[in-house]
């Protein structure tokens, strides 16, 4: 079972790293592409950061990692409904 989420996890991120830069050249131009860039990095390392510290503190208040999984969860639907939102500011072609 180890190897298999291995498998998916890898197929993810790397998906996510190829990503990483069209997507946003996609939907804002060429011309703020790195300021963009560097803003979703930054974001990244912020929740990596504060995530695992808001989990333990869940965790203790409450004994058990149920809220602190469906916190994630309410967090990943709203950045999943905000990037639907999104609207393409490139000009097709």
């Amino acid at each position: 079972m180890l190897y298999l989420f291995a498998v998916i996890f890898g197929f993810g991120y790397g998906g996510l790293a190829a990503l990483m830069s069209p997507v946003p050249a996609e939907l804002f131009g060429l011309r703020s592409l790195g300021t963009i860039v560097g803003a979703v990095m930054c974001s990244f390392t912020i929740g990596g950061a504060i995530g695992p510290v808001l989990a333990g503190s869940i965790f203790d208040m409450t004994g058990s990692y149920n809220s602190a999984f469906l916190t994630c969860v309410a967090v990943g639907v709203t950045g999943i409904i905000l990037s639907a939102l999104l609207r393409s500011t490139s000009s097709p072609g």
